[in-house]
Parts: C-alpha cells; structure tokens; sequence
C-alpha cells in the first residue's frame, strides 16, 4: 500500500482508538467516582442525622432527669395521691369521667381544662396542671404522667385514654408504659432512665409509642415515678429534612427489625411499625456504625442505601438514608452523554487534522515520485513543484530537478553526436563507448537514487546511497543523504519531545487524580462539619432557652421570697400584738386578785358582826361565809389563769424571736436568689453570644462547602484536560512511528503505540509536585476550629459525633 494511503489511514485509525479508549476509560473513571461520591454523599448525611437523633435523644432524657429532681414533681405527688384515696374504688371510672368524657374540648385539646371543680382533687389539678402542660408543650412531650408506688396514672397531660388506669394490672401492664413503671419500681432502679421501644399502644389510637421514666425520690428511696411519651413530632421532623437527597430520596428511622418508626412522608398511608426497609441490612450490620448498599422494593423502587447505627439507650435504631437509584446514576448518563459528544467532535476534529497533516506530507512526495518516473521514462518536459519549499521535500525536488535537467543535457549531447558522425569511426566508436558509459552511470544514479526515494515514500528514513555516482551527478547524493539524515534528525527530535510530553503528562495526570481524590474527601469531610456545627448550634441555643426559663424560674422564686418576707413580718407584728394583749390580761387578772382580795375581807367583817348580832345574823353569817369560799375560789382561779398566761407569755415571745429568725432566713434567701438570678442571667447572655458565634462559624464553613466543591468540579475538569493531552501526545508519537529511523526499530501497531505511551512514563527525568506517601498533610485550621467548639461545649453525644467525623480528615 502507498505511503500516501498507508499514512491517512494509520492516523484515522490511531486517532479512533485512541479517543475511543480515552473516552471509555474516561466513562469508567468519573461513573466509578460519581457511584462512590454518590455513596458516600448518603453516608454523610445517614450519619448526620444520626448524630442529631442522638442529640435531641440526649436532650429529651436530660430533661426528664431534670424535671425527677424537681421538688414541685415529689409535692405534687403527694398532694394527688391524698387525694386520689378520697375518690374510692370508682376513682379511675370517675376521673375519666370528669376530665375525658365530660370535658368539654375535643379529643387532642383535652389538656386545656385546668379543673372539673368537683373535689379536692381538682384543686390539686388546677394548682399544677398549667405549669406541668407549659413543661410538656415546651419540650414536645406527647404526654407527660405520674405514676404512684402502686401503679396508678394519678395525673397526665394530655387526658388520653391511659387516665387514670394502673400500670401494675389489666390491659395497661404490658404496653411500653408498663415495662418502665415495672423496671423503675419493681426492680428498685433509682438512679436509672429506663427506655421503651416504639410499639403499637391503644391509647394512642392504635399508633406508635415509645415510653421514657425516671424516678422520683426521697430520703426514703423511690417515692413514685414520672414519664413521658417520647415526642416523635420532632425526630419525624429531623427524618423529614432530604436536603441533599434529590427528589425520590428521603431518610427514616429503623427498628432493629427493619419497621419504619417514622411515618414516609413519600406515601400516602401511616407506614409506622407496618412497612419494612433492608431487613437484611439492618440485621447484618453486627456493630457497625454505618454501612451502605442497595435494597429493592421499597416504595416500588431500586434504591441506593446507607444506614448508621443510633445508639441510645440500648434501642437498636437505625437510621437509614435511601434514594432512587435511577437519580443517583443520573449525573453518570449526563455525564456518559457529555463525554460520547466530546469523543465524537474531538473524533472528527482529529481525523480531518491528521487526514490534512498526512496529505501535507504524501501529496508533495507523491508529485516528486510521479516526476521521477516520467524522467525515468525519459519525458524531460516535466514541471516539478516544491522547489522553492525550505523542507526535506523541497530538497527532494531540487535534486530531481537536478536529474532533468541532467537528461536534458544527455538529450543535447546525443544531438551534438548525430551532427558528429562526420568524424571517424574510432573517434565515433571510442566517443560513443564513453557516452554509453556516462549513460550507464547516470541510468545508475538515477535507478539508486529512484529506489531510495521509493524506500522514504514507505517511511523509510534509514535509508542511504552509499554507491558515490558520476562525479557531475554525486552531489545530488550527498544532498539526497543529507536531506534524508536531517528529516530522520527532526523526527528523532519529534520522537524525544513526544516522549518527554508523556512523561509529563502522565506525572501530571497521577497528580491531577491524587489532588482530584483529596479535593473529593475534603468536601464530604467539610459536609460532615457542616453537620456536626449545626447540631452544636441547636444545642447551644437550646441551652440558652433552658437559661431563659430558668431566669423565668428564679424571678418567680424570689417573687414568692419576698411574698415570704412579708407574710414574716406580719406574722411578728402580730405576735407583738398578742405580748401586749397578754400583757393587759395579766393586769386584769391582778385587778381580780385584788376583788377577790377585798371580797374576801369584806365577808370576814361581815362574819364578825353577825356574830356580834347574835341569833339575828345568823342568816346573814352563812351568807357571808359562802361569800368568803366563793372569794377565796375565785382568788384560786385567778392565780392559776395568771400562770397560764404567764407561760402563754413565754411561749408567745419564743414564737416572736423564731418568726423574726424565719424572716432573717427568708431575706438571706432573697439575697441569694438575686444573686443565682443574676449569675443564670450571665450565663444567659454568653449562651446566646455563643449561640450568635457558631451561626457564624456555620455560615462560613458552609461558604468553604461551596468553594470547596467548586474547586473539585475544577479539579476534574484539569484532570480531564490532562488525559486529553496524553491521548494526544500518544496519537502523534504513533504518528511518527511510521517512519523507520535511524538507530531505532519501527512499530506500526497500536500495541507500540500504547507502550511508546506508557514507557516514558515510568522513566522521565522530571517529577511533578504530586501527593505521594512521604507527603506530610498540613493541620487544618478548620479542624482546629471544630475541635475547639467542641472542647468548649461539653462532651455529650453530639461532640463525639463531631469529633468522629472530623478524624476522617486527610488534608484541608
């Protein structure tokens, strides 16, 4: 096959394969990192989530913890327990009655009557129901109950069928509420927050519900407990956050058997406790904390899955992060498209490139060799284009030029010895003999120098005349070496540049996917801080809420203090009042002592002078000595009322100096909650200058997000570039393979194509700046950022999780 075809067709036949495997590689490459970006994209946020569940689940627990230790809970259980022993054995049928049946709000807002006004337990209601209904509408409660040693539900929130029932006996013994009242009381754990799992509970109209209790105590061990109905309003609402998840995807909260404990806001029935998601999965995760898959069925699709494990309590929950699988791979058949496009227009692009280099090439050596052969035939008229080229060629056709006008002189001569037959015939013979001799040797010149332009047609540049010719023709040899050997030395330079680019290039291309790979970790790790600020963030503010009520709490306080101080203070000016009455008393009773005194004397005299009448006072001597017994009673009486009030005196100025000691404790108090409420008022102010400053910290770390995945996506990009680049480094040096050079061996198939790619590779002498095993990552400051904040808000569950996640970081 002619060089002129040979060429055209090795071009478009490299330049095919080596788009096509660029392309494909290419296609693998970036599907393989979109699927394990797409992965771990739903690893990060399955965790995410999982980290808030088990904030708020901390939060939720460290609120009934709180609310056990409050004194107001134990009085008010005492005060409904006396009460509930005056209603008698109907008192369960009577107080759903008044505060279910008879209630005049509507099923769901049973909770706004404060009092049935029946009994004395309904003042007991109507003194704590409003402060207990704000304690559970605040924290999100689905109820909120006290329960008595003897299991009894004497007081609840929300007025559900569950009023007023026992939780030792009947139906209520082994729903989730019965399982915390018997592990609290029956197993005497005091200290302890028992957990029940979500299960179907008929008071809840046949829905899920998950229990929670402590107990409540006193000097003499557990005295009661208190119990909430896990709020599942808030976790279906950090379920229901799919930021990320695209249209079909969505994360749920999982059993330890697989059950949806959150209701999918994807479809339109309740799936709690009904509908199953990666049974299999879930059973298979054997301790670990989160893992990825794929599941089908769910919903009707084939989906992508992570779950991550939630450890709370013993609860065995799982949080599962699922989306299409048809959406997940959407990025990757854009993608697919978006390259297929490319290889095709580069395709194109490349072959009319190489298919117009080549015919730069084989038409000029084509004329020349057409040239050559009608000189051959002996046709001197020819016209030979590309003398005035500067090139190899332009040389060729210099030289050819040469032989024409070579033959044009044999042409001449052979007239001048036609006209020279007049001369003798040795003269003839001897001028003849050297023509055919010269002839002979241009013939020579010309066969050698035909045969060496036909080898470098082929792409052969080792090719030499090494026969000198005819001395007037031996210049044209040494210039057709000399245009040969300086075509072979600008290809042996093509050949080493090319070499040397892919070297480069493929230091390039290596660093470009390591710093590629990086980039990629570095955004899902920023993600995952992203998330665990957000978590401090509502932890922080939550705990300035908490500052706040608490404030609200000590205000009150000192309020009743001072209500205290005042009532003291009455409470003394009365009892000085009732000194000085004692002290009147005692005055009255001394002006009685001296009556009785008197009236005694005066029955005395009255007796002597009846004895002095005689007979005739007689009468009036018996009178007069019932006078004196009856004086002598009353002086008696008046003595011993004057001791008592004396004592009540006593007793009476003891009371004064305690009441007075009681108003110095209650102003001392006083005092104390001023300063409690003005240290709670500090802490208040730093919470939400805390809670001001993580805001910001989360706006700008949600900013390196953003750039940080923009600089992937450029990363990509570049990395694409260089593969362009050594694809086509690859495609020219195959180009200039097809020539046979001088001290090397010729290769025409795509294997030494592939391996003149790969070779220099291995050993060219310059190296890139690529990440490698010695290089040292740099700490980052936003780890640094993240572990401070940590540090300086608490080592709960959520700091863990924050601290977890950022030890994943490589580099930032």
């Amino acid at each position: 096959m002619l060089i002129s075809r040979k060429l055209p067709l090795a071009a478009a036949v490299m330049t095919i394969v080596s788009i096509g495997v660029a392309s494909v590689a290419a296609l693998q490459i970036a599907s393989g990192a979109l699927g394990a970006k797409s992965a771990e994209t739903l690893v990060a946020i399955a965790d995410g989530r999982r980290n808030q569940v088990q904030t708020y689940l901390a939060s939720v627990e460290q609120d009934l913890l709180a609310t056990s230790q409050n004194n107001l809970l134990r009085i008010a259980l005492e005060g409904f327990k006396f009460d509930w022993g005056f209603l008698g054995d109907g008192v369960t049928a009577e107080l759903q009655k008044r505060y279910i049946t008879d209630n005049p709000n509507p099923a769901g807002e049973r909770q706004k009557l404060d009092t049935a006004a029946v009994s004395s337990y309904d003042q007991t209601h109507e003194r704590y129901h409003p402060k207990f209904r704000e304690m559970a509408e605040s924290r999100g409660w689905e109820d909120f109950y006290i329960v008595d040693m003897n299991g009894n539900i004497i007081y609840s929130v929300n007025k559900n069928d569950d009023f007023a029932t026992n939780l030792k006996s009947g139906p209520m013994k082994d729903t989730g509420a019965g399982k915390v009242f018997a592990d609290i009381v029956e197993a005497n754990q005091p200290d302890k927050t028992i957990f029940a799992d979500y299960a179907p509970y008929a008071a809840a109209k046949g829905g899920s519900a998950a229990f929670m209790g402590h107990a409540l105590k006193s000097e003499m061990g557990i005295v009661g407990v208190v119990m909430i109905r896990m709020p599942t309003g808030k976790i279906a609402e950090i379920m229901a956050n799919n930021t990320g998840l695209g249209e079909t995807g969505e994360t749920v909260l999982l059993n330890a058997d697989g059950f949806l404990l959150t209701d999918s806001a994807k479809t339109e029935e309740n799936d709690a406790l009904t509908a199953k998601v990666a049974p299999d999965l879930v059973a298979g995760m054997n301790g670990a904390e989160v893992i990825s898959g794929t599941y089908d069925g769910y919903r009707g699709i084939d989906a992508d899955i992570a779950l991550a494990q939630v450890d709370f309590e013993g609860s065995d929950w799982v949080v599962a992060t699922v989306v299409d699988s048809a959406e997940s791979g959407a990025a990757v058949v854009t993608m697919r498209n978006t390259i297929l496009a490319l290889s095709l227009a580069l395709l194109i692009a490349a072959l009319a490139l190489s298919v117009w280099f080549s015919r730069t090439l084989t038409r000029p050596i084509d004329q020349i060799v057409a040239a050559m052969r009608r000189l051959a035939e002996g046709d001197t008229s020819i016209e030979i284009s590309g003398e005035q080229r500067n090139d190899e060629i332009g040389e060729m056709a210099r030289s050819v030029a040469v032989f024409r006008d070579a033959a044009i002189e044999k042409v001449s001569l052979e007239a001048q010895a036609d006209e020279s037959r007049v001369l003798s015939e040795r003269e003839r013979h001897e001028r003849e003999q050297a023509k055919a001799e010269e002839s002979q040797q241009m013939q020579q010149a010309v066969d050698a120098l035909a045969g060496g332009l036909h080898r470098l047609s082929e792409g052969d540049l080792s090719v030499r005349l090494q026969t000198p010719f005819m001395q007037s023709l031996d210049r044209l040899r040494l210039d057709f070496n000399a245009s040969v050997e300086k075509l072979n030395t600008t290809l042996s330079e093509v050949s080493d540049n090319i070499l040397e680019i892919n070297g480069d290039t493929g230091e390039l291309r290596a660093a470009a996917d390591d710093l590629s790979r990086r980039t990629e970790q570095q955004a899902a790790s920023l993600e995952q801080t992203s998330a665990a600020l957000d978590e401090i963030t509502a932890t922080v503010k939550s705990s300035s809420v908490r500052a706040d009520e608490a404030t609200d709490k000590v205000s009150q306080a000192k309020q009743s203090t001072d209500q205290s101080s005042k009532v003291v203070a009455d409470a003394v000016d009365a009892m000085g009042r009732i000194e000085v009455a004692s002290g009147e008393i005692s005055k009255i009773i001394s002006v009685i002592d001296e009556i009785a005194f008197q009236t005694n004397l005066l029955a005395l005299n009255a007796g002597v002078e009846a004895a002095r009448a005689g007979e005739a006072g007689k009468g009036f001597a018996v009178v007069a000595q019932e006078v004196r017994e009856l004086a002598q009673r009353s002086a008696t009486a008046a003595k011993d009322i004057k001791n008592l009030i004396s004592k009540s005196g006593e007793e009476v100025t003891t009371g004064v100096s305690l009441v007075r000691q009681t108003g110095e404790a209650l102003a001392q108090i006083a005092q104390h909650v001023s300063d409690i409420n003005a240290q709670i008022n500090s802490i208040a102010t730093a919470a939400r200058e805390q809670s001001t400053g993580l805001t910001e910290i989360n706006s700008a770390v949600n900013q390196m997000d953003q750039v940080t995945q923009q600089n992937a996506a450029m990363v990509e990009q570049t990395t694409a570039v260089t593969h362009r680049l050594s694809s086509g480094a690859a495609a020219l040096d195959g180009l200039v393979r097809q020539f046979t050079l001088s001290g090397s061996t010729a290769g025409n198939g795509a294997g030494d194509m592939v391996d003149a790619a790969v070779a220099p590779a291995r050993q060219a002498p310059r190296k890139l700046g690529a990440a490698d095993t010695q290089s040292r990552p740099v700490q980052s400051p936003v780890r640094t950022m993240v572990n401070s904040v940590a540090r300086a808000f608490g080592s709960g569950s959520a700091a863990k999780a924050t601290a977890a996640s950022q030890d994943d970081w490589e580099e930032f």
